[in-house]
């Protein structure tokens, strides 16, 4: 038997098709706003790197022109002997520390700056590559610098041939590499990138030039150029005494002697205002690249103006006797000069009174006083007044002055003195 009859079930609510078409296009136009926000985004945000990028290479394009102009003076250094404006002693050695200093530092100075540069490179690649040139050419610098000083400051020299050759082609490697290295950077910018201004760095025009033959051929001509040879000479340019000599007696009886370890000088008495050295590197040009550090050639002038002693006694021959007027103290003044290629560290300049018929007022047959000079550079000159010594009047001296730096030969000379009564 059958139940009540059932109700029918609730009625199904129906979609408003306004309602959904208004969702669609709310949601359409919510997905092209989007979109259109995204696409700036990202326009902005590629234009924003593409400007980083080429900052990058505009503010490294000055680095890698400075590392190019270095390399005229490298091979200026491999030529300078055979130049002609050096013919003197000294000259050359002197030029051909200063070019190879200044290229070392140069090569130094790119580094750093390039690892002052904050920008983000176009690629880590292409950073990495150009940071690799800037190393190499740097080291093969230095390599140089080690294989002269083994060539050109050993008393041996040939002794270590063999092994300044293994240095100088290293560097050559090292060189040739770099130039390769180079051309890979250039390659590695991103074709929306501006390329350097700079296109072309090279440091090695001929690679034949750092082959075996061409090396052993360099090193050969170092170690048998005798301009370039280290040559370690301190001199005594003059000495004067307080109170001024009035005359030298018993000129023209000896013939004038070497002045300064051996090299023979004119000898004459003079008195004297002023005495000013001056050292020059001639036929050398500087040039000068955005202000930042000569490159190319260089010139070296080393000019030391000397305090006006009383009277110049300009070391006066063997035999001779300077008369002293009648005086119980007397004061030496020495010009010491540099007349090496290499520089003198820890000068000193000694003075010292001996006689042999009579003493000293202390009772002693000598006595001595000495002062340090400190540095010179090659070609420079200082002046020096030592301290008092008690003296007698009517005694005869030999005064005997000396120039000294470590390991160095000893400039001396002896000066005959007679104090008037």
């Amino acid at each position: 038997m059958l139940g009540p009859k059932a109700r029918g079930g609730a009625p199904v609510k129906r979609r408003n098709p306004r309602r959904v078409a208004m969702v669609v296009l709310a949601v359409l136009v919510l997905g092209l706003v989007v979109g259109e926000v995204v696409d700036q985004v990202v326009k902005a945000s590629t234009a924003a790197s593409r400007r980083s990028m080429s900052s990058w290479v505009a503010a490294v394009t000055p680095i890698i022109g400075d590392s190019t102009v270095l390399a005229p003076t490298l091979r200026e250094v491999r030529e300078l002997a055979g130049l002609p404006a050096c013919a003197r002693l000294g000259c050359q050695r002197r030029a051909f520390d200063a070019l190879l200093a200044q290229i070392e530092s140069g090569s130094k100075a790119d580094l750093v700056e390039l690892a002052d540069v904050r920008l983000v490179p176009p690629d880590p690649r292409s950073g990495a590559l150009l940071e690799s040139v800037l190393e190499k050419r740097s080291a093969a610098v230095v390599q140089v610098a080690d294989a002269a000083a083994l060539l050109l400051g050993s008393s041996g020299a040939h002794v270590v041939l063999a092994r300044a050759q293994g240095l100088l082609l290293a560097a050559g490697s090292e060189l040739v590499s770099s130039d390769r290295t180079y051309r890979e950077f250039v390659r590695s910018l991103p074709p929306h990138v501006a390329r350097p201004a700079v296109t072309s760095s090279t440091w090695v025009a001929l690679p034949a030039s750092w082959s075996r033959s061409g090396v052993e051929a360099w090193a050969t001509r170092l170690v048998a150029d005798r301009l370039l040879r280290s040559d370690a000479v301190i001199s005594l340019l003059a000495v004067s005494t307080e109170p001024p000599v009035l005359r030298i007696e018993g000129l023209g009886h000896a013939p004038a002697r070497p002045v300064g370890g051996g090299r023979a000088t004119t000898t004459t008495t003079t008195t004297t205002t002023t005495t000013t050295t001056t050292t020059t590197l001639p036929g050398v040009t500087t040039t000068t690249v955005r202000g930042r550090r000569p490159t190319t050639t260089t010139t070296s002038t080393t000019t030391t103006a000397v305090p006006p002693p009383a009277t110049t006694l300009q070391i006066p021959p063997a035999g001779s006797t300077s008369v002293l007027p009648p005086t119980s103290q007397l004061v030496v003044e020495v010009v010491v000069a540099d007349a090496g290629n290499l520089p003198a560290g820890q000068v000193t300049v000694g003075a010292r009174l001996t006689t042999a018929a009579g003493r000293l007022p202390a009772g002693l047959l000598s006595a001595s006083v000495d002062r340090r000079a400190g540095a010179l550079s090659p070609g420079g000159a200082r002046y020096l007044r030592l301290r008092p010594m008690r003296v007698v009047r009517g005694e005869t001296y030999d005064l005997v002055v000396t120039a000294s730096v470590p390991g160095w030969p000893v400039a001396t000379d002896t000066v005959v003195l007679q104090v008037a009564s």
